[in-house]
């Protein structure tokens, strides 16, 4: 694992008290909500379980242990005011290879899930692993490792997205005291890079995945001092939702929508989670567009000879995500109006 060590740039990281590591969890209300199993069933049982809420506020996934101390993962749908039973989540742990499955987190596109499980095949305590649903089957596919820097010997856990400022978050208790765990900040990359042996010695690529120096992963001195700035703006923002910058979806010229949670035509909550995916795609792409574009204007010729297919491909990639993202506006515009258009 270490030679596949993934290459991330860590923009920050902080020691915290393990019982309110979720306090430092800096996430905007768009990318879903994480809490303890207590705070959102308002019960005093699962003591070590943890939730997530979508951002529509209809679906939850949670870890739950039984009575035979096996700890799996577990989806429950809003209904009316009430959560329904517990439903579990197959494909991801039906053969009890895991012995605790735990720390859910759905991204965006609602299919992407990452949760922390002890296994035989992980390193040591929790490690993080991701798994994406399969509609066809009915269940998620097999679960694979994220590998280092993320996992460790030592307990790994809690990973997770924020795609609307494009920063993540994920909590380690190796190298801490017992009462103490990690929170490393880290921006998401678009693709998985790993550490050529061509460019760093085997010892420096093991450092990397050791995360000995969150400064060694500094390499890009633009993406640093932006992912900075997000993270500054979110931690200054008040906790009250409101200080979000909320989205407004014209519908006709009478009706325009500020919450996502005005869309009552079926299936629309589900592809307004898949335009905001498009739209932080689009969005990481301008940004590395951007940078390609920055770095063009000063480099040499042989430099711009190798940049300009690169930059040419991903405007092409950019403009075929723009038409998805039209054609998707267009297609809950249009099934929202049929929608109230009935019910007049």
């Amino acid at each position: 694992m270490i030679a596949n060590t993934q290459r991330i740039m860590i923009i920050d990281s902080m020691v915290v008290d393990k019982q309110q590591f979720l306090s430092y969890y800096r996430l905007t209300p768009e990318a879903g909500t994480i809490a303890h199993y207590q705070e959102l069933f308002h019960t005093t049982q699962q003591p070590h379980a943890f939730v997530f809420v979508n951002e529509i506020g209809n679906r939850c996934y949670f870890s739950m242990e039984k009575t035979d101390s096996t700890v799996n993962l577990y989806s429950s749908d809003l209904m009316g005011n009430r959560w329904s039973s517990p439903k579990a989540l197959r494909g991801i742990n039906d053969d009890l290879g895991f012995r605790r499955v735990n720390y859910p987190f759905m991204m965006g596109d609602g299919t992407t899930l990452y949760f922390a499980a002890e296994g035989s095949d992980g390193l040591g305590g929790y490690d993080i692993y991701v798994t994406r649903y399969n509609a066809e089957e009915n269940e998620f596919l097999h679960p694979a490792n994220i590998g280092m820097p993320f996992n460790s010997e030592a307990n790994d856990y809690m990973y997770a997205i924020d795609e609307y400022n494009n920063l993540g978050w994920f909590a380690s208790d190796r190298n801490q005291p017992d009462d103490k765990v990690c929170i490393y900040i880290f921006i998401p990359p678009t693709t998985r890079q790993t550490y050529s042996p061509s460019e760093f010695s085997a010892e420096k690529i093991a450092s990397f995945a050791r995360i000995d120096r969150i400064a060694d992963t500094w390499t890009d001195s633009l993406a640093y001092e932006s992912a900075q700035q997000r993270l500054h703006a979110l931690s200054t923002a008040k906790a009250d939702s409101k200080t979000y910058t909320k989205f407004y979806f014209v519908i006709n010229d009478n009706t325009t929508y500020t919450q996502s949670a005005d869309f009552r035509a079926p299936g629309n909550a589900k592809r307004y989670q898949q335009l905001i995916a498009l739209y932080n795609r689009h969005q990481r792409l301008q940004t590395t567009l951007d940078h390609a574009r920055d770095y063009y204007a000063t480099a040499s010729k042989s430099e711009r000879d190798e940049l300009q297919p690169e930059i040419l491909a991903s405007e092409q990639k950019q403009h075929k995500v723009y038409q998805e993202i039209r054609q998707l506006e267009k297609n809950i515009r249009n099934q929202e109006i049929i929608f109230l258009t009935n019910k007049k």
